[in-house]
């Protein structure tokens, strides 16, 4: 008779066990790591540039076109920004009323023409301590746009940006207007 010798393996399935669950382990932190900063600057960031904001911000766009007079880019474009939250300056085709009504309706608190270059805006709205801090957040989180060059004030590029109230929550959007 034969005998075979029985090879003790009562460790190895505890060896294994903690491998994988090692490994396992890795892998979550890996995820959590990634995930979670991403769901919180989405969090930070969801009231900016939506569909609702781009949308208004295309109307403020061509009520500021056809209702702002030429001398108003003029100013804008030395300046760098202008606020044209005022329905006063809207001169051209019945625009004061349109800009009045426009504002009603989605509850428009802010409006401003920039530069396509929205630096001096930064400038202005990071030293002025009249502006909400959700409001300083959202012109800082935009880029500056200073890297295409073809789009200068020179050559009529503005961009409109917007704050609104939807929900009790601040809003905000922006849209280039080229003239």
């Amino acid at each position: 008779m034969r005998k075979t010798k029985i090879v003790n393996q009562k460790g190895f399935l505890l060896v294994e066990t903690l491998i994988v669950s090692v490994f396992i382990m890795g892998i979550f932190s890996l995820l959590f790591t990634n995930i979670v900063p991403l769901i919180g600057e989405y969090e930070r960031y969801k009231n900016y540039n939506t569909v609702e904001a781009t949308y208004i911000a295309h109307w403020a766009r061509m009520i500021a076109l056809k209702g702002l007079p030429t001398d108003i880019y003029t100013k804008t474009a030395s300046i760098g920004y202008i606020d044209i939250s005022d329905c006063n300056l809207y001169q051209e085709n019945n625009s004061s009323t349109i800009c009045q009504n426009f504002k009603d309706v989605n509850n428009i608190t802010k409006l401003y023409l920039t530069t396509y270059n929205t630096v001096e805006f930064k400038k202005y709205i990071k030293d002025n301590n009249s502006f909400s801090r959700d409001f300083k957040e959202y012109i800082d989180y935009l880029p500056t746009y200073s890297k295409n060059t073809n789009k200068t004030s020179s050559k009529g590029y503005y961009r409109v940006i917007i704050e609104y109230k939807a929900n009790n929550t601040n809003k905000y959007g922006t849209m280039e207007v080229a003239l």
